[in-house]
């Protein structure tokens, strides 16, 4: 099992360090936060010690600070050194009896200190930064700030055992975990945006807000009401700001790199012709999804089905420790193989043991369809550990499908692995999205679907510079060339000898956007690219993003903001996103064209992310923070880090939860707002009292929407039927007749059964558009959109489904407002 916390081994026994106080700052500006996370450990044995302390971290956020506090009154702060160097040097300090701090990375999103010489009585406080960008929340103008619950004690395991750069077994095999703390996590979080803040809400903790702080609406202080001895969950924290989401590109100036970089982001609001696709929902139902886990995967896995266009392909594949596939190969959308589909997902249960991501991907990829794009839903905690080679799996398979293969994945629960969730979605060129056991999925899984059916744009461009400076030989600047229309962001309308690193960071290379692949734009999804620029290279006044779509170019200029910012957190943010780039190898140097089929050495690699490291003062793969605190001569007894066996207090954490957190200072753009459209669904409800279902019925509640939209067939007709009429009989049933009647005057042509049909599905329209759509647009507009275009099919004349639609929206408005 995986430990986290801090910990040492003496006389072959496992102990904890007791954690006395956990405290957090976080600055959120915007869609940046900085977080500091400070942890005071204190050896209450007889003899002096060596521990170790153990942490995992969102894979995306960049460490960039590291400090040990001894007995307060100490601070020995961390620089940034070659990973083995580092180890070195720690290994020489302890020997001689100082006391010593080595920061490194054992994985992506874990990350060990060694705390050398820890006497008797002593206490330690150690004090981690990092900087990370903030995820965007499913409703516009919001972002989510999420802080994992691993800074405080909880449980998780791992299945493999590695060692760091100094040779230490890092991973005990089996370690138990109990319940016990005696400390309470203190929080603070200040939010900085650009504009003002109009509501700030906690969907995980109770909280309090001080709002408008010395007057200015844009400031605000968050802290926890609750006293907690440790997060059972992540605590979440969503922010909503004017203009948030809207198009903005700005600087940063270093001082010290005397270096400009470039932060563009934006959440594009755009719409695009669907496709016809292929779709396969891939559903992790191993042991580490039971109860709440499972419960949300099967409602993801419901609303989908429903939402699903009539012309698509579909499969389901259930996995754990091995896995299965309800059709053989997907089937056409159709009322037999959606209820098929719909019954498994309302009887899906965790009971397939292990969680093998690796084998039951390699079967979906094999078995995908070659007629069209394909895009695979993973649905998932996540608690692997081979995500290496599943990323490698995933961007094999993408590459040589070019484009027609995307990978979306939803992580599911309060344990939900995210270096895999993440990783696996960067890698399938689409993207992520989480839900914890406590939320609502609707409207990010409708969102993502919707995405999904939309065709792949490629060709992206932007413009960074005034004059290109970027040689051939590190980015393709081709123009894109094409005749049609344009289309705006913003519209919905084997081993070889060592190469020497760099001499200096930017010798090569001028410009350095992060990462060198632009990543897939989604609509409603916040788009975020980085560009350091050399000394001296002034950035374009206008940044230009251009891309190409199956509908025609897609163009969006977005002026650069006039007042540069002084810092170092942006340069960091993009330096961890080439260091990122380099070790999953779509870097400048893995995808220049002129590199291709050519074999990139992992030394010139490794060099280049050690130079990186060192230059933006970064932990990562190849670099190291290490302190070291001198002392006099002090009488040790050895420790020594070996696994074993044993049950070990909850004061060590194994919790592979982290979100992107963030946040640093920016100002916005005013660009012209369009509408976003996401959608969503929820959990069926039972089936009220025919009283009941009189008065609830004509409430605009996500459990009648569900129950609803669980009326409608696959093709988007609401058949005339017993439990449709049940869903709004009541005491005004002379009105609904008289409707009837109407109906069946503009229709004289038809039959009973055709007109009886038209009469349900517009009334259905009619229940979305008046009772639904002010509270859930997004939830039911695929579905609204599906009934729409099957009853104009059914009426076939423009005038006459107007006249109807009318009459249908007054029977709806009479039958709401005479509900007694």
């Amino acid at each position: 099992m995986q430990i986290y916390g801090l910990c040492f081994i003496v006389e072959q026994e496992i102990k904890p360090i007791p954690l006395q106080n956990v405290t957090v700052e976080a600055n959120i500006v915007d869609m940046i936060a900085e977080v500091t996370i400070s942890q005071a450990y204190k050896n209450i044995e007889k003899d002096t010690i060596e521990a170790l302390y153990k942490f995992p971290i969102y894979e995306a956020a960049a460490i960039c600070g590291f400090e040990a506090e001894i007995d307060g009154q100490r601070k020995v702060k961390g620089i940034v050194k070659e990973a083995k160097e580092a180890a070195k040097e720690y290994t020489e300090a302890i020997q001689e009896g100082h006391g010593a701090y080595l920061l490194e990375s054992e994985s992506e999103d874990v990350f060990q200190c060694s705390v050398g010489n820890i006497t008797s009585e002593q206490t330690v406080v150690i004090k981690i930064t990092y900087v990370t960008e903030l995820k965007h929340d499913s409703e516009s103008e919001k972002i989510r700030f999420v802080l994992p619950t691993n800074i405080a004690p909880r449980y998780g395991s791992s299945e493999y055992s590695s060692s760091s750069n100094d040779g230490k077994i890092l991973n005990p095999d089996v370690v138990s975990y109990s319940d016990k703390a005696d400390f309470y996590l203190e929080l603070a979080v200040t939010c900085r945006m650009t504009s003002a803040i109009q509501n700030i809400e906690s969907p995980s903790h109770k909280i309090s807000t001080e709002m408008n702080i010395d007057g200015n609406p844009k400031i605000s202080k968050i802290t926890l009401t609750e006293q907690i001895t440790y997060l059972e969950k992540d605590f979440i924290l969503v922010v909503k700001s004017k203009d948030l989401d809207q198009p903005r590109a700005f600087v940063e100036y270093d001082p010290e790199l005397q270096t400009n970089c470039i932060m563009l982001t934006l959440v594009p609001k755009f719409s695009l012709n669907t496709t016809i696709s292929e779709l396969v929902f891939v559903v992790d139902r191993s042991g580490s999804m039971d109860i709440e886990p499972m419960k949300k995967a099967a409602q993801a896995l419901e609303l989908l089905l429903r939402s699903l266009p009539e012309d698509c392909y579909f499969n389901v594949v259930s996995f754990g420790s091995d896995y299965d596939s309800l059709f053989p190969k997907s089937e056409l959308y159709s009322e037999t193989s959606l209820s098929k589909a719909l019954n498994l997902a309302q009887t899906m249960k965790s009971n397939y043991g292990g969680t093998e991501v690796y084998n039951v991907l390699e079967w979906v990829f094999k078995n995908s369809r070659d007629d069209m794009p394909t895009s695979i839903f993973l649905i998932t905690d996540g608690e692997v550990w081979n995500v290496d080679q599943i990323v490698e799996l995933v961007s094999k398979h993408e590459e040589e499908k070019n484009d027609d293969l995307r990978l979306f994945s939803l992580g599911i629960g309060d344990s939900v692995s995210h270096n895999l969730v993440e990783s696996v979605a960067r890698a399938g060129k689409g993207y992520a999205q989480f839900v914890t056991n406590d939320e609502r999925m609707d409207k990010k899984v409708i969102g993502m679907l919707k995405n999904a059916l939309k065709p792949p744009i490629k060709d992206y461009n932007i413009t960074w510079t005034e004059v290109n400076l970027l040689d051939e030989k590190e980015l393709d600047m081709t123009p894109i060339e094409v005749d049609k229309p344009t289309i705006s962001f913003m519209s919905d309308d084997n081993m070889e000898p060592p190469s020497p690193p760099p001499s200096d960071i930017f010798s090569d290379i001028k410009v350095q956007q992060a990462p060198y692949i632009i990543p897939p734009i989604y609509s409603g999804v916040r788009f975020i690219v980085y560009c350091i620029l050399e000394k001296n290279i002034e950035p374009c006044k206008v940044i230009t993003l251009k891309a190409t779509s199956q509908d025609g170019p897609m163009k969006l200029d977005i002026p650069l903001d006039t007042v540069t910012l002084q810092g170092s957190k942006v340069h960091r943010l993009a330096a961890r996103k080439l260091i990122q780039d380099l070790n999953d190898e779509k870097s400048f140097i893995h995808k220049h064209p002129k590199n291709a089929n050519k074999h990139i050495p992992d030394s010139l690699v490794k060099g280049h992310i050690v130079k990186l490291g060192k230059t933006f003062n970064l932990a990562s793969k190849y670099t190291s923070f290490i302190a070291t605190d001198e002392r006099n001569n002090e009488s040790l007894s050895e420790a020594q880090i070996i696994p074993q066996k044993r049950e070990v207090p909850q004061l060590i954490t194994s919790y592979r939860t982290v979100h992107n957190l963030s946040s640093f200072s920016m100002s916005s753009v005013m660009v012209q707002s369009f509408l976003v459209s996401s959608e969503d669904l929820v959990e069926e409800s039972p089936q009220a009292s025919q009283q009941e279902v009189n008065v609830i019925h004509q409430e605009p509640k996500i459990e009648n929407l569900f129950e609803f939209l669980g009326l409608q067939s696959f093709d988007g007709k609401f058949l005339p039927n017993k439990t449709f009429y049940e869903f709004f009989y009541k005491n005004y049933l002379d009105g609904f007749n008289n409707f009837k009647q109407e109906i069946e005057k503009e229709l004289s042509e038809l039959s009973e059964k055709e007109i009886e049909e038209i009469l349900t599905s517009c009334i259905a329209i009619a229940y979305l558009k008046i009772v639904m759509f002010d509270d859930f647009k997004d939830e039911c507009e695929m579905c609204y959109e599906k009934a729409e275009k099957v009853f104009k099919k059914m009426i076939g004349n423009n005038e006459k489904e107007k006249i109807i639609i009318e009459k249908a929206e007054e029977w709806i408005k009479n039958w709401v407002n005479n509900s007694d």
